[in-house]
């Protein structure tokens, strides 16, 4: 089959869906068009086009950048704050990263869009923790407004940005997919993997090989899909080295020293790019921890090879294509080198830190390479491609937050952590270096550019954790399984939940789910239980406290109350909450601090209903408002915009910039008061 005709199987597949999906997912396309149709009407007025860069901050949390600011940190932000207007806003309904990365995407949010929490579902599998792109496909019921800027006439740009894989055809423009793309897959033999001589080492079992150096060398494999690959390893004494030998590749390194990116081709012909790193090396001792990072595609590939995923390749694009045009990919290439592919471009091996595979050092380094490597392929793309709007975004920011912030009682604090990392030290570190990684950028932009700078959320330490699971148990109207009861520390889920006495239960798509007979697969409850039930949980939320003793819901609501508009409020829990100090979204008095968070999936250790965050994993997203910052021709200078903002209303108002009328299904709306009372954007346009 041709290339071509492998990427118009995606119509062949939506047919074929229709006893899967059947009249939700054919409606939802039909809503997407109908977006498309209202969008499509309008273009952009004849001349030269407008300018608009928007840089996503994952994680990035406004009160924290004006600290720094007012400190003379961050010059750069400052600058753009001074010139332009700036504010903390509003999120969704407790915003994450996926369902809020989709809301600016959409301009709508989870009951129209129908991405709720951090975790997607695969096909509407609520259990599902991975945040695959092949989810937008499936899930993302409405159309995005690049997709619209573009049909408009607009020149889209896009690099890295979150749940865009597949790439769209963006008419005239060019798209480079961000997280959430398939990659070469999720299994563990494609994650981080550590080599290592140590008797004992925290890695889960599929992400670590022990080795036993014998005259200084070792054979052992890189494994893929069952597939192996000859690795030799060999230890130097003189120079403290290890020389990594496999295939046609060699390379020496020291201790703390990276590989370049080296390439890797499979027995069935898949072709891949990894990097190495002996984290730690006694040549003399024959010891050794080597890490090898996640395995990543070969941006230098043919496109037309088996696919990645066989289910799933030709809904849209093959599953190995993450930019569009297709060619794009290889370009880059021939104009940068090797690169991050997704299934995290740009990002450093996330993975790898949480599964105890990578050391904090080698973290760091790597976040901040991730970030000096995006940045290269953008000013490529600025400069060597045609635009009128950019969006790209960076990710690791997010992940130091998630890693690298602790509080003195989490697992992973240690008076050697804060002496080095603590104090939020790692995080404006790091925006000291974006900032002047930024610097440098906004020196090629075109004059009277206008800079949009957003977040997702912000970022910050926990303290406790709320566990649902254990809480319902607490009730009883959650039950585990008898071989299981208070015979382990902790429970997980779904296997350890004895369905045929649950009633309800919490699970990655964030809320309480009633056991519903008819809906779930092993539902017990009646409908005419139902709201009975519901009424009983939202009245029992209220009354949970904080370990200190004071309340902890701020609200506690039917789902179809949270999320009136769409069709999709549904699919979320039955009942959704949230705290006065987790990541609510909302501005609310207090302390506001997002010290106390929810785990949605979790049991606490030994049936506590708070329970400390977990290794590795010791931060969240604070109170998980977000930032604006946006600068340009006609913008108010220094003008705090933070009342009654919220980020639904960032797109709509770059939309007004392009003289453009959001669609009548935006929930957000055009920020007339950032602009100067003088600028024409200032005045509202009628719609047509």
């Amino acid at each position: 089959m041709s290339k071509g005709n492998r990427v118009s199987r995606r119509s062949m597949l939506k047919w074929s869906m229709g006893s899967l999906a059947a009249l939700p997912f054919a409606g939802s396309l039909l809503r997407a068009g109908q977006a498309a149709a209202q969008s499509g009407a309008q273009s952009v007025p004849p001349g030269k086009k407008t300018k608009v860069l928007v840089l996503g901050l994952d994680s990035c949390d406004m009160e924290r950048l004006l600290e720094w600011v007012k400190e003379g940190e961050l010059p750069t932000f400052q600058k753009l704050i001074q010139s332009g207007a700036y504010g903390t806003f509003e999120n969704i309904f407790r915003g994450m990263s996926v369902d809020a990365w989709a809301a600016y995407l959409t301009g709508v949010g989870p009951g129209q869009n129908n991405f709720f929490g951090a975790h997607p579902w695969k096909v509407y599998d609520k259990w599902a923790s991975q945040t695959s792109g092949i989810n937008r496909f499936y899930r993302m019921h409405v159309a995005t407004i690049p997709f619209m800027l573009a049909e408009a006439g607009v020149k889209v740009g896009m690099c890295g940005c979150a749940m865009t894989w597949p790439p769209e055809r963006l008419q005239g423009g060019f798209m480079m997919s961000g997280k959430g793309s398939p990659g070469l897959g999720d299994d563990p033999d494609c994650k981080g993997h550590i080599y290592y001589t140590q008797e004992k080492h925290a890695a889960a079992k599929p992400l670590k090989t022990q080795i036993e150096f014998v005259d200084g060398n070792v054979n052992t494999s890189i494994r893929y899909h069952g597939m192996e690959v000859l690795l030799h390893l060999t230890l130097n004494s003189l120079t403290n080295t290890v020389t990594i030998a496999y295939e046609d590749q060699k390379v020496t390194l020291r201790e703390g020293e990276w590989s370049g990116y080296m390439p890797i081709k499979f027995p069935n012909g898949r072709r891949g790019v990894i990097r190495w790193k002996p984290e730690r090396l006694d040549a003399a001792g024959g010891e050794l921890q080597l890490y090898r990072y996640k395995l990543l595609q070969d941006p230098s590939a043919e496109l037309d090879h088996d696919p990645i995923n066989s289910f799933f390749d030709g809904a849209c694009v093959p599953t190995d294509q993450w930019t569009y045009p297709a060619a794009l990919q290889r370009e880059v290439f021939d104009a940068v080198g090797y690169y991050r592919t997704p299934n995290l471009p740009f990002e450093y091996d996330y993975s790898s830190f949480v599964g105890f595979v990578q050391e904090e050092e080698t973290l760091l380094e790597d976040a901040y390479d991730a970030t000096r490597e995006q940045n290269r392929i953008v000013k490529w793309l600025l400069q060597n491609k045609e635009w009128d709007f950019f969006w790209f975004s960076n990710m690791p920011y997010d992940r130091l937050n998630h890693n690298m912030v602790r509080i003195k009682g989490n697992p992973d604090w240690s008076p050697e952590y804060e002496r080095k990392y603590g104090n939020g030290k790692v995080m404006k570190d790091f925006t000291r270096f974006i900032d002047s990684e930024l610097a440098d950028l906004m020196k090629i932009l075109p004059r009277d550019t206008y800079v949009v700078i957003i977040s997702d959320h912000g970022w910050g330490p926990v303290e406790a954790e709320f566990q649902p699971n254990s809480w319902l148990k607490e009730l009883g109207l959650l039950h585990v399984k008898p071989e299981v009861e208070g015979k382990t520390r902790r429970y997980y889920y779904p296997e350890d939940i004895d369905w045929s006495r649950t009633k309800a239960f919490s699970a990655d798509n964030p809320g309480i789910f009633i056991n519903l007979k008819g809906r779930e697969e092993n539902g017990i409850v009646r409908y005419a239980e139902y709201e009975g039930l519901r009424d009983t949980i939202i009245e029992e939320l209220k009354k949970v406290k904080h370990p200190d003793g004071s309340p902890f819901i701020y609200k506690a609501d039917r789902v179809e109350n949270i999320y009136p508009k769409g069709s999709y409020g549904w699919y979320a829990g039955d009942i959704q909450f949230c705290g006065t100090r987790d990541s609510s979204g909302y501005k609310l008095p207090g302390p506001n601090d997002g010290l106390y968070q929810i785990n949605w999936t979790g049991f606490g250790y030994r049936d506590r209903i708070w329970d400390h965050p977990r290794r590795h994993f010791t931060a969240w997203h604070g109170n998980a408002l977000t930032t604006f910052v946006m600068t340009g021709p006609g913008v108010k200078k220094n003008a705090d915009v933070s009342e009654n903002g919220h980020m639904l209303n960032v797109f709509p108002t770059i939309m007004h910039i392009y003289g453009l009328v959001p669609p009548p299904n935006f929930e957000g709306r055009i920020m007339y008061e950032v602009f100067d009372p003088s600028s024409p954007l200032a005045k509202k346009k009628e719609a047509v």
